[in-house]
């Protein structure tokens, strides 16, 4: 595996570690799992509707800092 050089807000930093203790999974792996689920549910509204993807990717990222 390679590192992907990516931020994460404080928030989020929080919920990862806070999930992780809940679900009793590595942090890195719940990363990992919650990215492949986003790009799924990114890549098949993308083969929909390219504007609504890119839509979502901008408001999730804006939500996101």
């Amino acid at each position: 595996m390679k590192t992907l050089g990516v931020k994460f807000s404080d928030t989020q930093i929080l919920k990862i570690k806070d999930i992780s203790e809940v679900v009793g999974i590595d942090a890195s792996k719940l990363s990992r799992a919650a990215m492949k689920l986003g790009l799924v549910q990114i890549q098949a509204l993308a083969a929909r509707d390219l504007e609504k993807a890119k839509d979502l990717v901008l408001v999730n990222d804006a939500r996101a800092k």
